[in-house]
């Protein structure tokens, strides 16, 4: 049979050859693709599973942060003014509201190693945060030292993930020498609160916190929306979080004017 070319309509024949092609090199990407969305939707339960905890934890230290702004410390600094009824156990309860809080992010970091939550857009904001509060103009203690208390309390991890109960925190700084030596790290910081710098810093932490809730929580569906403290920040706290921490460290975050406009 001869084969007329000035009649034969070419154009089937480039269809089934890129027809083919296009099959081929799906079947040769298909499982690059398949493991990219795989990827992606561990990333997303991990991210999920462990942000409800750590809204939860940062709603409560904000809270206690505020209460203690409006008391200007006397729970550690002038305890006759304190609005506590016991200011010691006051002390110790917001050592253990921050390690909470910290035992959060670590169990998030310990899940993630960072890498699988970085390919979400709300992942790499929350290591933005992550790495903002360990970073050394805005940390209270050194990084190595919140991770290790973060990790102290963390009874399980991974999907049984639970932070040590406030009853047990109690009882362990009782008996546990090395423990109790880690939390005293936060309370040599929190006694020191007398001096202006190192209240302000603890001060400004507290509005890292509360960006971190508005941002993650905007609809306040796990927090409860609470007024920034500003009444209470000095000019050079506003500036640092007016011009380093909202322009250098977390550009991303919504309505900036909330954190240094009164």
């Amino acid at each position: 049979m001869k084969i007329d070319f000035l009649q034969f309509d070419f154009s089937y024949l480039i269809t089934l050859i890129s027809g083919g092609a296009c099959w081929q090199g799906v079947k040769f990407i298909y499982p690059d693709i398949k493991n990219y969305f795989e990827k992606r939707r561990k990333a997303k339960q991990i991210l999920y599973a462990s942000m409800d905890l750590a809204i939860k934890s940062s709603d409560e230290l904000f809270g206690k942060l505020e209460s203690l702004s409006r008391e200007d410390f006397a729970s550690f600094i002038n305890k006759d003014n304190s609005i506590s009824d016991s200011p010691e156990h006051n002390q110790i309860y917001v050592y253990y509201l921050i390690g909470q809080f910290w035992a959060t992010l670590e169990n998030i970091r310990i899940q993630s190693n960072y890498t699988s939550i970085a390919r979400l857009k709300k992942g790499r904001e929350l290591i933005r945060f992550i790495e903002t509060i360990e970073s050394r103009k805005f940390r209270l203690l050194d990084r190595s030292k919140q991770r290790i208390i973060g990790e102290a309390m963390i009874i399980n991890s991974g999907d049984k993930f639970q932070v040590m109960p406030l009853y047990f925190f109690f009882e362990k700084i009782k008996s546990d020498e090395t423990f109790r030596n880690w939390i005293r790290e936060i309370d040599i910081q929190f006694q020191l609160s007398k001096k202006t710098n190192i209240r302000q810093r603890i001060l400004v932490y507290g509005v890292i916190v509360a960006m971190f809730l508005d941002h993650f929580d905007s609809e306040n569906k796990i927090s409860r929306r609470r007024d920034i403290y500003l009444i209470k920040l000095r000019p050079e706290s506003i500036q640092l979080i007016k011009n380093i921490l909202l322009k250098h460290y977390l550009s991303f975050i919504k309505n900036p004017k909330r954190y240094y406009t009164k």
